[in-house]
């Protein structure tokens, strides 16, 4: 299947989840740990790129958070959990290291 030019740079632009899921992604990726999510939306309202939203949830009445695939990796989230119901997974499938949130909570308010 030979793709012309105009169709390379669209593709290139808009890469498919498969794409994203499979190793594109260079950046961590925050993933919900359901069983803590309380519902409570501080995720939701500390995430710069609206990836996060509440949907219904048996485990809770509230809800829990889901991220979809336009998240960043910018660990805001991860670090604002109170419950640590949101943790960061790295491309590779291992997650984040908690001494980079503590790092990057540092930087955020401005105490390095």
């Amino acid at each position: 299947m030979n793709m012309g030019s105009d169709e390379k740079i669209t593709a290139l632009r808009n890469p498919s989840p498969l794409q994203r899921v499979s190793g594109a992604r260079k950046r961590a990726a925050a993933r919900v740990i359901s069983e803590l999510c309380t519902g409570c939306r501080i995720c939701v309202q500390t995430c710069p790129s609206n990836s996060i939203t509440i949907v219904e949830s048996d485990l809770n009445f509230t809800g829990i958070a889901q991220v979809d695939e336009s998240c960043t990796g910018c660990n805001i989230c991860a670090i604002d959990c109170p419950w640590t119901g949101v943790e960061m997974v790295n491309p590779d499938g291992s997650r984040k290291d908690e001494a980079d949130y503590e790092r990057q909570l540092k930087r955020l308010r401005g105490y390095q």
